[in-house]
């Protein structure tokens, strides 16, 4: 009983540290994620990546039961039981920002490099244009027949601790196509999700597994990975994702000039548009995925990312700001 109290009573110097953290990134950057992290995620990508399933997955089931549990216990009205669940949140809340949440309160990329997070439509149009460019040539290298085996190759060599997951059809259902597991440093991928979609997934997790907590840097990274790769089909992967959070941005302040982009687009993007929207419609519109983004904003909020999940429209400022300052060119090499 002295222990589950002293680990609950634990949970305030806890909050307080996380808190005082969060107001100075300096210390964030230089020791945690310059040190500590990069200690933890060695240890745990040598323990969990012998593994073929993600070992997160059945951890969090497990975490989450003995939540609910604890929660029905209390109906009992004994202290004892109110402590125990303070003492599981206290455990759990500890891994969690010393295995990786930390890295939410590191100095944000674009505060570094002084990115604006403005930019004029005639920068937005040039970007697109530029990629249109290069979704072209990809299109024209891209050999059909080994589009699979070169993302299963793909898989093969992140020599990370990468994964598909055992629990798809969950994930679907919140519209997630990958994520990552802070206490066993692996990323998950749902290979059910449309092959297109996949080698960005798999980058963005990289990110997340290198220290950058960030939705928005996370799916930069991904881009900048993915059409740095030697595979044409993975770099079109990273310029058709590219474009797709580009043209939402036009149909959302330009909706009038999205017509004059898609005439201009070659049909195999037209087809995978198509495809990945297909895809998607199955699983929208259910109060579990409403439920699950609500959850997950209010979860973004509390750790530093103040658009919530808008964090991830952020890609799209950094991917015109690639284009047309240059400030991002030496980001992730």
């Amino acid at each position: 009983m002295k222990l589950r109290l002293f680990i609950a009573l634990a949970l305030i110097p806890q909050i307080l540290i996380v808190n005082y953290l969060k107001s100075n990134p300096s210390i964030v950057d230089d020791y945690y994620f310059g040190f500590i992290y990069n200690e933890v995620f060695k240890i745990n990508s040598f323990i969990f990546s012998k593994t073929s399933i993600p070992v997160g997955e059945l951890l969090y089931l497990i975490i989450l039961i003995s939540f609910i549990y604890l929660v029905f216990k209390l109906f009992s009205f004994k202290l004892k039981h109110f402590i125990n669940l303070i003492a599981f949140i206290s455990i759990v809340h500890f891994f969690f920002y010393s295995f990786w949440g930390l890295n939410y309160f590191r100095t944000p990329v674009s505060e570094r490099l002084k990115i604006n997070s403005d930019y004029e439509y005639i920068e937005l149009d040039k970007t697109i244009e530029k990629i249109i460019i290069q979704i072209d040539k990809e299109i024209s290298l891209i050999n059909k027949e080994n589009n699979i085996s070169n993302v299963l190759e793909l898989i093969d060599k992140t020599n990370s601790n990468i994964k598909k997951s055992i629990l798809p059809d969950i994930f679907l259902y919140q519209r997630v196509s990958g994520h990552f597991i802070p206490f066993t440093s692996e990323g998950v991928f749902i290979d059910q999700i449309p092959l297109i979609d996949i080698p960005v997934v798999i980058f963005h997790e990289q990110a997340h597994q290198m220290g950058y907590a960030d939705e928005g840097e996370a799916s930069f990274i991904g881009f900048k990975k993915a059409i740095k790769h030697n595979d044409p089909y993975i770099r079109y992967s990273g310029y058709f994702n590219a474009l797709m959070n580009l043209l939402n941005e036009v149909i959302k302040n330009h909706p009038e000039k999205i017509e004059n982009y898609m005439g201009k687009l070659d049909k195999k993007v037209i087809s995978d548009i198509g495809s990945v929207q297909n895809f998607w419609s199955k699983y929208s519109d259910n109060i579990f995925d409403k439920i699950t983004n609500y959850i997950y904003d209010i979860y973004l909020k509390s750790n530093n990312q103040e658009a919530g999940i808008m964090t991830y429209n952020k890609v799209s400022i950094y991917i015109i700001d690639y284009y047309q300052s240059g400030e991002l060119s030496k980001f992730i090499e």
